[in-house]
């Protein structure tokens, strides 16, 4: 099955690379997907990560779900288009830029941090929203917000550390985004063993939360 965002298949975790060097990209995509992290977003806040996350596209297999995060213009929408992302993640709530990610073909995760702006991602034919930021916001406010937006495909981001994933995923979410906490900024060959044993940390408590959703 090819993984989604939406739980499809997907492994419920997406692995940030907030890159300031992308010299090791590949090696450290490498690393997550063999450890069982399939989902990467490569940042376009860096002037390397559309670049970054083309090498990606052609090392990885055809099952890596690989996309574009703090998308915020039209212009970077075509560009993760180009580079072959297939989703763009935004830090806010914008309906002509959901919009348009959608018009590009590509699934959009807009940031949201409100009810109001949750109900405004939604109306504009997101299907996921990124709840930002998670880790200021807390476990209750994913809780309260699911009352009202039971339906909603929750993404928790921001401030979670690799080892509460768990707990997110008990709460409603239906993935989380793992950023620093289980990637540098500027990751060499030394990070590679803690990258891949973080990784497998989250890898158990995905397998952990299938055994115990099928349950």
């Amino acid at each position: 099955m090819t993984p989604t965002l939406d739980g499809g298949g997907f492994a419920g975790a997406i692995a940030i690379l907030r890159m300031t060097d992308h010299r090791h990209v590949v090696e450290v995509g490498t690393t997550l997907y063999e450890a069982g992290l399939k989902a990467m977003e490569v940042t376009f806040d860096h002037p390397g990560g559309p670049a970054a996350l083309r090498a990606l596209c052609t090392a990885l297999p055809a099952d890596a779900l690989l996309g574009a995060g703090t998308i915020r213009t039209r212009e970077q929408v075509e560009e993760a288009a180009a580079s072959g992302a297939r989703y763009c993640v935004s830090p806010h709530t914008d309906s002509g830029l959901i919009r348009a990610v959608l018009g590009a073909g590509l699934e959009p995760l807009p940031g949201a941090g409100t009810a109001t702006e949750v109900a405004t991602a939604l109306d504009a034919g997101a299907r996921l929203v990124k709840l930002f930021p998670a880790g200021a916001l807390g476990l209750p406010y994913l809780r309260a917000l699911r009352g009202p937006f039971r339906d909603a495909a929750f993404i928790p981001t921001g401030g979670i550390r690799h080892d509460a994933v768990g707990e997110w995923l008990a709460a409603g979410a239906v993935a989380v985004g793992l950023g620093s906490d289980l990637v540098p900024a500027a990751p060499g060959p030394g990070d590679l063993p803690g990258i891949a044993e973080r990784a497998a940390a989250v890898a158990a408590q995905l397998a952990a939360a299938r055994r115990g959703a099928a349950a």
